[in-house]
């Protein structure tokens, strides 16, 4: 029986994520037999040591498995000299993974993994039943009251009222928090920080809206 091919991490890449391994797993007190264990024995502790010394390149499924055990998300590839390309090719390889390890749980609805599929800053992150979607916030537009690498978490709800804080596209396929303002058929969609544009939206569905801020995450540095 033919198997899958695994894809490998680049030599280019291959120091960081030897690096990142081994940080994160001695952080956790790990052995490599207990992170083998942790991995369902997909790989054993000698080849783990192998991609831990970077003897071997390191399949991009078993990294990711690695990085869902010690709950590492994308902000730790911020320091890798990486491309532009490059990051968003490995962040979209990473969510495809923790994508796939959550639907396998059934743990996320087909709406929850559509955004996280589409929009890079996106991520699947159970607080709660109620709210388990995030995103980083890539600016400073929602300043002071939110800031630029901020985790907010949101919720879906069936309407929304003036004054709402809520997570829309506003460019591309980043998501952004904005202060919500109806206006007739219209909505006003307002950044806090002076700096950005307030978007006036005349053609405008709920639906457009991806769910209202319940609370954030701030890294204390």
């Amino acid at each position: 029986m033919r198997t899958r091919k695994q894809e490998l991490v680049s030599d280019d890449l291959k120091p960081f994520v030897c690096n990142i391994m081994k940080e994160y797993r001695e952080k956790y007190n790990y052995s490599l037999e207990d992170l083998a264990r942790a991995l369902n024995y997909k790989k054993n502790r000698q080849t783990l040591h192998k991609y831990e010394t970077g003897t071997l390149n390191i399949p991009y499924e078993i990294f990711f498995d690695i990085a869902n055990i010690f709950n590492i998300n994308s902000d730790v590839f911020d320091e890798i000299p990486m491309t532009k390309d490059e990051k968003d090719l490995f962040e979209k390889k990473m969510i495809r993974s923790y994508v796939n390890t959550m639907t396998g749980n059934n743990n996320i609805t087909s709406r929850g993994e559509k955004i996280v599929n589409s929009y890079r800053n996106a991520s699947y992150e159970p607080v709660s039943k109620m709210c388990d979607l995030s995103i980083k916030l890539m600016d400073d537009s929602m300043a002071p009251i939110y800031l630029k690498g901020d985790r907010v978490f949101f919720r879906k709800k069936d309407s929304y009222n003036s004054g709402d804080d809520i997570v829309i596209a506003v460019k591309g396929n980043v998501l952004s928090v904005r202060r919500l303002y109806k206006s007739g058929k219209a909505i006003i969609l307002q950044a806090i920080n002076p700096k950005y544009q307030t978007i006036v939206v005349n053609v405008f569905s709920e639906d457009m809206i991806l769910g209202k801020v319940e609370t954030l995450s701030r890294e204390i540095k």
